[in-house]
């Protein structure tokens, strides 16, 4: 059983409301540094990320309220890593940025999975504004996954048993329990949880690894091996 939680990290430091933490993933320095001027002096900390497999790994770890993706990144393949997001269970609301604002490419951003779409030239301050108004309304805010008296609180990373202790997880660890809260009770294979939470990595064996130290944190109890199929969610023991 994990003890209670350290520290919290520096983008947690923050009264509740009055901080919006945003992962900007561009490649293109002068979007970058337009955009992290305008986010930064406007109540936002900004986490930055220049290609697709940073932007996906900082992703996954549930950190930011908002994502800010842009569409062109790495030759177009914006629109590839918002899907690859989405499959991963992110549900971090994402705003994209995309260059002309034609009428089809803004459904295939939607389509896609992204929750607003704006033109890359658009005003600094017209995207602020549609971003606060995107994390005011995001339900991923307060997403939260029950592991029988205990719960989990995807955003911040933090399982809170019924006595209010609290564990800490990483990114990953706390995808493998969205990803199997997602559906309670349904038995996700080892290739999927890979494909979702792992794409970075070769070894399918990285899904055993996370299980096995959710399950030093939690208890055995907490995932359910389904030998010959995958893995299924279960519960915290009663601390």
């Amino acid at each position: 059983m994990g003890g209670r939680a350290g520290p919290a990290p520096v983008l947690e430091q923050r009264l509740p409301g009055t901080v919006i933490r945003v992962l900007l993933i561009t490649g293109d320095p002068q979007v970058a540094a337009r955009l992290d001027a305008t986010l930064s002096g406007g109540d936002c900390v900004v986490g930055r990320s220049a290609d697709a497999r940073s932007g996906l790994d900082r992703a996954l770890s549930r950190e930011f309220d908002v994502i800010v993706l842009d569409g062109q990144l790495q030759s177009g393949r914006g629109l590839d890593l918002m899907r690859r997001m989405r499959r991963a269970r992110v549900l971090t609301p994402v705003i994209m940025l995309i260059a002309g604002g034609q009428v089809r490419d803004r459904v295939g951003c939607l389509q896609a999975g992204a929750d607003d779409c704006v033109d890359s030239s658009t005003d600094a301050e017209e995207l602020l504004a549609r971003l606060r108004a995107l994390h005011r309304r995001s339900p991923y805010r307060t997403g939260t996954v029950h592991l029988g008296a205990a719960r989990v609180d995807v955003a911040r990373r933090v399982v809170i048993h019924e006595d209010g202790t609290r564990v800490s997880l990483t990114g990953r660890e706390c995808a493998v329990i969205a990803v199997l809260g997602a559906e309670p009770g349904r038995v996700v294979s080892r290739a999927r949880l890979h494909a979702l939470i792992f794409p970075d990595r070769q070894a399918k064996s990285i899904v055993d690894t996370y299980v096995y130290h959710l399950r030093q944190k939690l208890g055995r109890e907490v995932v359910t091996t389904v030998h010959s199929v995958g893995y299924r969610l279960g519960h915290v023991p009663f601390a």
